[in-house]
Formats: C-alpha cells, structure tokens, sequence
C-alpha cells in the first residue's frame, strides 16, 4: 500500500473520492463531503496534501455533486459540478479520470483539467446505466472553477 512503499513509490496521479481520501489521507468521508457542499473544501485539501508529502504528484478527489479538487505542489483548484438530472453514478469517477487525462494531454492548465474532469464526471452520470460520455456529451464551459488559497 502507499503507506509502506514510500515516496520513491508514490504515483504521478491519484483518483480518489472522498471515502479513499480520507483512507488514505485521514480525516472523515461523511465530514469532507458535507463540507464540499457547504463550499469547506479545507479537509479536502488537508487530506489531499498529506498524500503529497508521501511523494504522489497530484491528487484529484472527485465529490460527486459538488464537483472536484485538484491539489498538486503549485496549488489547489475546485471544478464545481453543474446542476443536472443524476441517472446513474456508475463510472462517473473512471470518466473524470478520463477528462482530466485529456485535459493533461492536452497540455491544459490545471485550472481547465479539472474542470474537463468535472465535466465528463458530470455527463456520465447523466447517461442510463453504464453509459460513458462521449465528447458530444462534455461541457466544460458548464463547469464553475476557482483557485482554493488556503
């Protein structure tokens, strides 16, 4: 595990959502999502840093409705998710890992990946089942983004 296999281990990216934050970065699943939706993302960002003092490069947490955090050793940024109909949750995370990859490939900043990463979470969990987004289906200018000064 990332405990034991120290920073000469550590991975480039992490995808967690905020229970495999708080497994790993410590902290309270329940708390940290209940503090993203009142606009806290302060655990959020403590428990993501904690995992980049053990040697991982960034750290996106995806918080289902209220969007996600970016966090890497330049700073920390919020995609808040748009309002929309949620059909199924099912790949949401995997399709905002996948738009943040895009993103990155791109070469965007990471202001515009995260919110690329919020927009392809957010399309797929408007699909039935276990529908993935398409590029048709992505509106990253839906997607509200901030820097998080702590």
């Amino acid at each position: 595990m990332l405990a034991e296999a120290g920073p000469q281990a550590a991975p480039d990216l992490l995808k967690p959502n905020a229970e495999e934050l708080t497994q790993l970065g410590g902290g309270d699943p329940e708390e940290l999502e209940a503090a993203a939706a009142a606009g806290d993302l302060r655990p959020t960002v403590v428990s993501a840093r904690r995992l980049l003092e053990r040697g991982v490069g960034a750290v996106l947490t995806t918080l289902g409705g209220s969007g996600a955090v970016l966090v890497t050793a330049e700073g920390a940024w919020f995609g808040r998710a748009p309002k929309i109909t949620v059909r199924s949750t099912v790949g949401a995370g995997d399709s905002a890992l996948s738009g943040y990859l895009l993103g990155s490939l791109r070469g965007l900043p990471e202001r515009d990946r995260v919110a690329l990463a919020v927009a392809y979470g957010s399309a797929a969990a408007q699909l039935p089942g276990t529908g993935l987004p398409g590029p048709d289906h992505v509106d990253p200018s839906g997607v509200e983004t901030s820097d998080i000064h702590l």
